[in-house]
């Protein structure tokens, strides 16, 4: 017992040796920096960072290089800053150290602080995701990813701060970005695109819980959107019982809903997917001997980068689905037809559901009426099949009343024909 006490006494008094030497160090490095000798500090601190990792002191290495960056940073250095913080995450690489929230704040951290036109910020974004990864082959820890799209955010870009929310858990904040993305950049007829896209990335990434979370927040924090559901836009309409469609898992009612609602999925070719995929939308997955038929060609566009109703800023390409490695296989919740009883039945039987469907399709045909809407046409940010080419908006025709003279339906005026003799 003696002699382990006095270890830890040993011990504790190397430690207080070490974090001393170490802020020794760090205020001669600071003197130098702030006396503009930029380089000779630059060059002192890759010097000691080597001595440390030699000497297996990771967490000191990284402790300097992180305060050193911090440090070039609030000088204006940016290429000094960011070599030492591509250097923060050689000694997180070579320690083997676990993810923590602690250190993938730091790293979110520096990641702000470089110039967003830098190439140094896209290797250490990669880099920074695949160690927080830990080596598992995804597309990194959400929480990074989280704190990736709320900085991305806050510099409006809004395409890149989407392509990170989808691979975070954050679907409240994924939805409160689209909303201002939407009134800031996308026209009023584009309000149901933007969440459209969102929701059917998320299905295909195996997100259901933050597809629901989006639309939600999305529909409710709106300004252009009234209050729901049912939506007037039948296209908000569409997701909605497509999210019910993924909780039953049932490839009819899916099957049910592309066809009522083809008018608002022709307004962008890229929805024409959604028909093909519904195994990577969770509604089930056809093969020989289940329901659908002969297919099975839908499981891995996700995986394969396949875009689904990309969209984004103007003259930009719509964003890749990469949903990671794996086999092609339905998301959500999947419904093999040898096995049905797997899960609970649907509360609504098959054919009512399937005429409920019908129904409210229909109704959404008279709102639309009603409210006098132009035909639904691929235009603006978010038109022709969401690569942010503008498409041709078509002038909304007035209908016709029956006081206006029926030469317009072409059937000519009432009265003798020209050239005829009355």
């Amino acid at each position: 017992m003696a002699a382990a006490a006095m270890a830890e006494q040993e011990s504790a008094r190397n430690g207080a040796r070490n974090r001393g030497g170490v802020q020794r160090v760090e205020g001669k490095l600071r003197a130098s920096v702030e006396k503009g000798d930029y380089y000779e500090a630059h060059q002192m601190y890759r010097t000691l960072f080597f001595r440390y990792m030699a000497q297996s002191k990771h967490a000191e290495a990284r402790e300097l290089m992180c305060s050193g960056a911090l440090l070039f940073f609030s000088h204006g250095q940016q290429n000094s800053a960011a070599d030492l913080s591509m250097l923060v995450l050689e000694s997180l690489e070579k320690a083997e150290v676990e993810v923590a929230d602690e250190l993938l704040e730091s790293l979110a951290k520096l990641f702000s602080l470089m110039d967003p036109n830098s190439p140094e910020r896209v290797a250490f974004v990669s880099r920074a995701l695949k160690w927080s990864s830990g080596g598992s082959g995804k597309l990194g820890h959400p929480r990074l990813h989280q704190l990736l799209a709320l900085t991305l955010w806050k510099e409006q870009n809004y395409c890149e701060s989407r392509y990170h929310f989808l691979h975070s858990s954050d679907g409240e904040g994924c939805a409160n970005m689209l909303v201002e993305y939407s009134t800031a950049r996308g026209f009023r007829s584009e309000v149901d695109m933007f969440v459209a896209q969102a929701v059917l990335q998320f299905l295909c990434l195996k997100n259901k819980s933050s597809a629901s979370v989006v639309f939600t927040t999305y529909t409710q924090k709106h300004p252009s959107i009234e209050g729901g559901p049912p939506f007037v836009q039948p296209l908000l309409n569409f997701i909605w019982f497509l999210l019910l469609a993924v909780d039953g898992g049932k490839l009819t009612v899916f099957t049910v809903l592309c066809e009522q609602y083809q008018p608002s999925l022709r307004r962008d070719p890229m929805y024409n997917e959604v028909r093909a995929g519904e195994g990577e939308l969770g509604v089930g997955r056809r093969g020989r001997g289940e329901e659908g038929g002969e297919g099975g060609e839908a499981g891995g566009r996700a995986e394969k980068g396949e875009k689904l109703g990309g969209g984004g800023r103007r003259g930009e390409k719509g964003e890749k689905l990469g949903g990671g490695g794996g086999e092609a296989e339905g998301l959500g919740e999947k419904l093999p037809g040898t096995a049905p009883a797997q899960c609970p039945p649907p509360a609504v039987p098959r054919q009512d559901r399937t005429a409920l469907l019908r129904r409210a399709a229909q109704a959404d045909v008279i709102l639309r009426r009603l409210a006098r809407e132009p035909p639904e046409q691929p235009h603006g940010l978010l038109g022709a099949g969401g690569r942010g080419q503008p498409g041709r908006q078509q002038p909304h025709r007035a209908r016709l009343t029956p006081a206006e003279p029926q030469i317009q339906r072409g059937r000519g005026a009432r009265g003798p024909r020209p050239g005829r003799v009355p």
